[in-house]
């Protein structure tokens, strides 16, 4: 390792797929930005916020049990 390149893995590919998490939406929102770079800028925010969505669905679920109205038991 040199020192110009502390911190980066020496076989680091940017063309090698997403890695998989386990969770097929959140598979399917991160390949769908590995080519980012290379789309179109005006691209960009539909994808990112495509992504955003599938992310923010998959850390916070809607909780379908519980209502705004619901008083803390």
């Amino acid at each position: 390792m040199t020192e110009d390149s502390r911190g980066e893995p020496e076989d680091a590919d940017p063309a090698i797929s997403p890695l998989q998490t386990g969770n097929p939406a959140v598979d399917d929102a991160l390949a769908g930005l590995a080519d980012l770079a290379s789309a179109p800028v005006a691209d960009h925010h539909d994808r990112l916020a495509q992504a955003h969505a599938v992310l923010h669905e998959a850390l916070d679920p809607p909780d379908e049990d519980q209502s705004d109205q619901a008083e803390p038991a």
